[in-house]
This record gives structure tokens, C-alpha cells and sequence, in this order.
């Protein structure tokens, strides 16, 4: 529309000049969605205009949009074939003038260097876009990933707390129920262990519901294995726990894992050992923690391959570390479970 105005004062060629501006102005409206095809009518259209007004050389304001649009947006090869017309034109134009060719310099310079200038530009901006597009992917696939991580973790934390205590529980009610004894010390034991663990679900569920008021406890440690053990004393079964090596300060990643790979191991041991004798071995090592967990049982002794949760919680806590998970049958005749957790040393 702008070259419009610029030749208004000649009526004689207003049949072709407004035809064209129009049909130039409406194509760019689709610049962004069908730029080859927008770029195609703003050159032909351009011819037309040329054809019409010699004087007039066949760049235009148009023209520079059409190519910046292709730049920009355009996909295959078409984009890179603007690129090389308009260095065509340029170097020929350029050439013209080293030949005293002013006249056709005057036609050819002006539409391949405005057009080689806005696909340059297009070039620069599409590179950006696709930066910054690449940098938002990776930052979406990067959140997707720690929320994944987190879900995990909270999975295994409910399956870890809840599985225990509930199995511990169980075992406590089917032993007093069996035993035909006075069920106070059982029922006792089964409230302490339901307290406990709607006390863990609500710190969980307030860390999820991102509440002030969540109630804040220290994370479990090696230190407080032994009341893991009660449980198992309660249910019947002879436990022991047996502390070797030199114990020390543990980073409380491992701290938290390796107990609960043993609250882990002690649930299955309660859930399917039928075991009468339970044995707990943390084995301190200067450049690792050895944890072993061994019973007497005579139930069905879960497969290394199985895909059951409690082992596979072990897995992914033993693989955080690249440490050792080993499970099979134990000195005592019955199942063990055996984890590696290297430590770092400084």
C-alpha cells in the first residue's frame, strides 16, 4: 500500500497499481501460515508492477516481508533457494555496475539486497525462536524428570512405612488371635504401630500439600534400626541386630536408604518368611555399609526377577548409589537379603 501512495499521482496506471497493492496487502495477511505460496504472489505481482512502470524498479516493501516471512517461517529447501535468488541478484547486480550497466543495476540491486537483508534478519530470528524453543523443551523435559524422581521417592516412602507397619500389625493380630492369650499387649502394640503410621501418611500427605503446619521430624536413621526389631519381638520371632566395623556420621541420603532396606527387608520376612528367628547385620566399611538381613523361614522365598514392590524399592535404592543388592537363601536356612551402599569417603 505504501508504493501505492508513491504513485498516485499517475491516474493513467491507477487500473494496475491498485489491483496489485491490494492483491500484495491481503497475501500478507497469510505470510505466516503459506509463506512460499505468499512470496510467489508478491513476485508475480511484482513482474506486473514492473511491466506496468519500468521507471520503477521491482523491490518493494512487500517483497522484503514475503522473503523475511519465508526465512522465518518457511520449511525445506524453499527457504534456502530465496537465499541463494537473492545473492544471485545481488552479485549480479554488482557485476552490472562493475560493467557501467546503471540502468539495470538500478532494477536488480535495490529487490536482491533488501531481500537478502530481511532473509538475514528471518534467518537470526528463527535461530532464536528455535533456542529459546529447545531451551523450554529441555527445561519441561528436566521438571518432568525431578517430578518423576519425586514420585518415586514418595511411592517408595509409602510403600517402605505403610507395608511395615500394616504387615507388623497383622502378624501381632494373627499371633495374639492364635496364641489365645489376653490381647491387651497385642492390641497395644497394633495401636502403637497404627499411630505411627498415620503419623508418617500425614507428614507425607503435608509435604505433598505443600502446608506450613506439616509436622517436621527428623528423617529415620542406622541409629533407630533397632525399633525395627520390635515388631518381629512382638510377633514371636527371635530377633538380633549386630553392629560391626566402626560406625560413623553416614550422609543422610544413605542413612535414609539403608533404613529402609532393612524396614524393608524385616516386612517381608514378617509377611511371607514364616520365620521363628530374624537376624539384622549393619557391617560399617571404610568405603561402604554392608546391610544383611537373614530369617529361618520356611515360606516362599521371593525370586531375584520379581516384580513385586518391596524388592524393587530395594533395587532402586541400592541403584541411587551404585551399590550391590543380593538376595537368596541364608545360613539359617531360610531368606536373606544382602545390600552394598557405597560411601564416599573424603
Amino acid at each position: 500500500m505504501l508504493a501505492l501512495f508513491g504513485s498516485a499521482f499517475r491516474l493513467q496506471l491507477v487500473p494496475v497499481i491498485i489491483p496489485v497493492a491490494v492483491i500484495q496487502a491481503v497475501a500478507l495477511w497469510w505470510r505466516r501460515s503459506h509463506p512460499a505460496a505468499v512470496l510467489g504472489v508478491i513476485v508475480a505481482t511484482g513482474l506486473v508492477w514492473w511491466v506496468a512502470v519500468p521507471s520503477r524498479e521491482p523491490g518493494s516493501p512487500a517483497l522484503i516481508f514475503a522473503v523475511y516471512a519465508v526465512s522465518v517461517y518457511g520449511t525445506g529447501r524453499f527457504r534456502l533457494w530465496v537465499a541463494v535468488m537473492a545473492m544471485i541478484l545481488t552479485a549480479a547486480a554488482i557485476a552490472l555496475l562493475l560493467l557501467d550497466n546503471l540502468a539495470a543495476t538500478r532494477d536488480l540491486l535495490p529487490a536482491g539486497a533488501t531481500s537478502l537483508v530481511a532473509w538475514v534478519i528471518g534467518d537470526y530470528v528463527r535461530s532464536r525462536r528455535q533456542l529459546l524453543s529447545d531451551v523450554e523443551e529441555r527445561h519441561r523435559q528436566e521438571r518432568e524428570q525431578a517430578a518423576e524422581a519425586e514420585r518415586l521417592r514418595i511411592a517408595r516412602e509409602l510403600h517402605d512405612v505403610v507395608a511395615h507397619n500394616v504387615s507388623a500389625m497383622a502378624i501381632q493380630a494373627g499371633a495374639a488371635r492364635v496364641s489365645g492369650s489376653s490381647p491387651e499387649q497385642a492390641l497395644e502394640s497394633i495401636e502403637r504401630g497404627a499411630r505411627d503410621t498415620l503419623a508418617e501418611l500425614n507428614k507425607l500427605l503435608g509435604v505433598l500439600r505443600k502446608t506450613g503446619d506439616a509436622p517436621l521430624a527428623p528423617q529415620p536413621s542406622l541409629a533407630q534400626v533397632e525399633t525395627l526389631l520390635k515388631p518381629a519381638r512382638d510377633a514371636g520371632l527371635a530377633a538380633t541386630l549386630r553392629v560391626t566395623g566402626e560406625q560413623r556420621p553416614l550422609p543422610q541420603a544413605v542413612e535414609l536408604s539403608a533404613y529402609r532396606i532393612v524396614q524393608e527387608a524385616i516386612t517381608n520376612v514378617l509377611k511371607h518368611a514364616n520365620a521363628t528367628r530374624l537376624e539384622v547385620t549393619v557391617d560399617y566399611r571404610s568405603d561402604a555399609i554392608l546391610l544383611t538381613v537373614s530369617d529361618n523361614g520356611s515360606g516362599t522365598t521371593p525370586s531375584t526377577d520379581s516384580t513385586g514392590h518391596g524388592l524393587v524399592g530395594m533395587r532402586e535404592r541400592v541403584e541411587l548409589f551404585g551399590g550391590d543388592l543380593f538376595t537368596g537363601t541364608s545360613s539359617l536356612g531360610g531368606f536373606t537379603v544382602k545390600a552394598t551402599l557405597p560411601v564416599k569417603t573424603s
